[in-house]
């Protein structure tokens, strides 16, 4: 039986190749999964919000028991409800406080935000009004931050003890996300029409500060890759002339800058990107992972993009719920007969459901083992 470190080491080298697009002796494996290896380690999902090592301890156990040690990576090892919300400005639905024990979080988009933000963040920096934001009209978040920091180093090392690599440690968002969550979407579609070059403006005060942070958090702590995500730039929210001027500049921008710092760029990409993939042949080869949430045709991703970056996924959520163990296993390995020689990490669509079934978990690990 290999030890942790010694596991550790081979996953994060696997992990490395694939990325670069070298030759693996198997695809890696990365789960996206807290909520469901929370319970399968035998936790409730109040666990994560209550008790918080406790709660790790659990997903640990659930990924260590789904794979028999050969999980490669988690996609965050810090997973703690309470904050999530706080991405998009909004407010969320915890379950041990406002939901029932083994009830998924919610995320509460009310549009907090007013026009008038637009200004204060112009004038004093999205730092400041975040501060401000956080106290004021998200019940107190940064005291939920403060707290999981308390615990990160900890989660960290609980999971490097037992030979899981964290694929993005850090997160790094463009501006898209968390204002059109906080304004709501109906609102800010319509401020994208009415007062564009003050959007603008505050995207560029925002981009500036998000970039300058990301470019240190690398430097500090030397993460295997970068959590940069979209959602709802792509699908049918944008013409190609607005996801020209409020989207890929600043989506492109921190996946360069991760890049010059050393890191690779994981893109973990939520919604239909189907008409925006040839944007992705202008980011750096060999540098990236193009993580769809199955929705975006991978299949036709992949003519577009094989041979230019990694690919990951995308078992859907809906066949890791619904489908047959046969239907998973005959999925993943058609995407490694795709992807492999390209490099493949297996992994499901966005996350997997904490309702999946677990026998269809283990079939989408089990085709990438060879079994």
């Amino acid at each position: 039986m290999k030890s942790g470190p010694q596991m550790y080491g081979e996953h994060l080298e696997r992990l490395r190749k694939a990325i670069a697009m070298e030759k693996t002796d198997r695809p890696p494996i990365v789960l996206n999964a807290a909520a469901f290896c929370c319970k399968y380690g035998g936790g409730k999902l109040a666990d994560l919000v209550s008790r918080v090592e406790y709660g790790h301890a659990c997903i640990i156990k659930g990924m260590l028991r789904l794979g028999d040690g050969e999980v490669d990576a988690t996609e965050l090892n810090n997973e703690y409800p309470p904050v999530l919300g706080s991405i998009f400005l909004s407010r969320i639905r915890v379950p041990g406080r406002d939901l029932p024990d083994d009830e998924i979080w919610q995320i509460d988009e009310q549009g907090l935000m007013t026009e008038e933000d637009y200004d204060t963040i112009i004038r004093h920096g999205w730092g400041s009004f975040l501060a401000d934001y956080y106290r004021s009209r998200l019940d107190g978040v940064e005291r939920e931050y403060e707290h999981l920091a308390r615990h990160a180093d900890k989660l960290a090392q609980m999971y490097t003890d037992a030979g899981i690599v964290t694929l993005a440690p850090i997160m790094a968002l463009p501006p898209f996300g968390a204002i059109s969550g906080g304004r709501g979407i109906p609102r800010f579609m319509r401020d994208l029409h009415r007062i564009p070059d003050k959007v603008q403006a505050v995207f560029d005060v925002i981009q500036h500060e998000t970039v300058e942070t990301m470019r240190q958090q690398i430097r500090d702590s030397r993460p295997l890759a970068v959590f940069i995500g979209g959602a709802r730039e792509a699908g049918d929210f944008l013409t190609y002339k607005m996801f020209d001027r409020f989207a890929w500049p600043y989506f492109k921008e921190l996946v360069e800058a991760a890049v010059a710092e050393g890191a690779f760029a994981y893109l973990h990409l939520d919604m239909c990107w189907d008409r925006f993939l040839d944007y992705f042949k202008e980011l750096p080869k060999g540098k990236c992972i193009f993580s769809p949430d199955g929705t975006t045709d991978i299949f036709k991703a992949g003519q577009v993009l094989k041979g230019h970056m990694c690919f990951m996924g995308d078992v859907p959520a809906s066949m890791l719920t619904l489908g047959t163990p046969d239907e998973v296993y005959a999925y993943s390995l058609r995407l490694i007969e795709e992807f492999a020689d390209y490099g493949l990490i297996m992994s499901s669509g966005c996350s997997v459901p904490h309702n999946a079934k677990p026998e269809n978990v283990r079939a989408m690990i089990a085709a990438a083992l060879g079994k």
